[in-house]
């Protein structure tokens, strides 16, 4: 999978969604690493599509507020299972690379503070409107591989 296209959409989503110079890392990984992650975190022994970790500690607010923090711009990482991510993309007939970029965006709304378990349908309400305003809803099929003789 080529990254620059998913680098492209992340610097859209940072436009679209004002982030200015907060930042975020995405760590693609396959599902042997998110079922770790996924146990550790959340005590769920399998892996999921998407988890999101907001920074936040209690030396950077200590600097934070001595106005010394390099970390004050970043919101988080989000791990997306690459090997998860393809089988959902699958099973919904899309593209591997649409299924991603609707992660990220996902993982960053996490990272924002939304939560669709609690909030009463915000974060979900929020996801589809960023969806259709960055041109994600479109369907974009799946390509077949080329066969090399």
């Amino acid at each position: 999978m080529r990254l620059e296209p998913l680098r492209e959409f992340e610097r859209r989503l940072r436009r679209v969604l004002r982030l200015g110079r907060r930042y975020f890392t995405v760590c693609l990984i396959d599902d042997a690493a998110m079922k770790q992650m996924n146990r550790r975190f959340r005590g769920k022994a399998r892996p999921t599509d998407v988890l999101s970790f907001p920074w936040d500690n209690a030396w950077s607010r200590f600097l934070m507020k001595r106005g010394r923090d390099p970390m004050r711009h970043f919101l988080g990482d989000i791990a997306i299972s690459v090997e998860t991510a393809r089988r959902n993309a699958r099973t919904e007939g899309h593209s591997l690379r649409n299924e991603i970029r609707w992660l990220i965006l996902h993982g960053v709304l996490h990272l924002l503070g939304y939560n669709h378990e609690t909030d009463g349908g915000a974060m979900t309400a929020r996801e589809w409107a960023l969806r259709e305003e960055l041109g994600l809803n479109r369907r974009e099929v799946r390509r077949r591989p080329r066969v090399r003789a």
